[in-house]
């Protein structure tokens, strides 16, 4: 990701997670950081999906994944993280984390599938709409 894919990346961003969406300082400070592996696929000249994952060896967490409404079932998605988890690896992370809102099926279907396992739930941790936080680990 660089700072020019960043107006593109945070319409997706909005449209996916509305008044809990990352700001573009948001996006700036994890391309700056060296922490964070900000990651872009494009599709033609467009931005077709985006993630950033923080590694603090041993450990890493996924911050942020999005894959554009129009992309979604084809794979990209699975494309980011498989990246992060090699991104993960290359860094010395033994484990990855991420949440996600337990009414997310789909993304929840796919981090299953990636080898991610449910670790614990966090009740109520979201609001507008109010949900529980599925904490999910991946072992490495």
């Amino acid at each position: 990701m660089s700072i020019y894919d960043i107006p593109e990346v945070l319409i997706l961003e909005r449209d996916a997670f509305g008044k809990m969406a990352w700001s573009s300082g948001d996006f700036e400070s994890a391309i700056n950081s060296s922490y964070d592996h900000p990651f872009v696929i494009h599709d033609d000249s467009s931005v077709a999906g985006y993630s950033v994952l923080r590694i603090l060896a041993p450990e890493a967490e996924v911050e942020d994944i999005c894959v554009s409404s129009a992309m979604r079932k084809q794979g990209m998605g699975e494309r980011l993280l498989r990246h992060m988890i090699d991104v993960a690896r290359e860094n010395g992370a033994e484990n990855i984390y991420l949440e996600v809102r337990s009414k997310n099926e789909a993304a929840i279907c796919l981090y299953r599938k990636m080898g991610f396992q449910d670790s614990y739930v966090r009740k109520g941790y979201y609001r507008d709409p109010v949900d529980d936080a599925v904490i999910m680990v991946l072992k490495l």
